[in-house]
């Protein structure tokens, strides 16, 4: 199982957007060395909290959908913003 957590973890991180001009303070380049933290043993890692892994996998999959940009459109002046 912590293989196919590891690998949808991987998707996340290739599409998660790097600005090379953020230098330290990224939050893809953050992700990136977050998930190879937690995943030191690549597929065969033993995951302690396998719901609090899934939830935080959900969690980043929705905002690199924008899910949530959908969800709740900025209304400015009436009519809905795109950003």
């Amino acid at each position: 199982m912590a293989a196919l957590r590891y690998r949808r973890f991987l998707k996340v991180c290739e599409e998660w957007p790097v600005d090379e001009t953020r230098r330290g303070r990224d939050l893809g380049a953050f992700l990136r060395q977050r998930v190879a933290q937690a995943f030191k043993e690549g597929e065969s890692t033993q995951i302690q909290d396998l719901e609090a892994c899934d939830q935080m996998y959900e969690s980043l999959s929705r905002l690199n959908s924008n899910y949530y940009r959908e969800k709740e459109p900025r209304i400015v002046h009436g009519t809905p913003c795109v950003v």
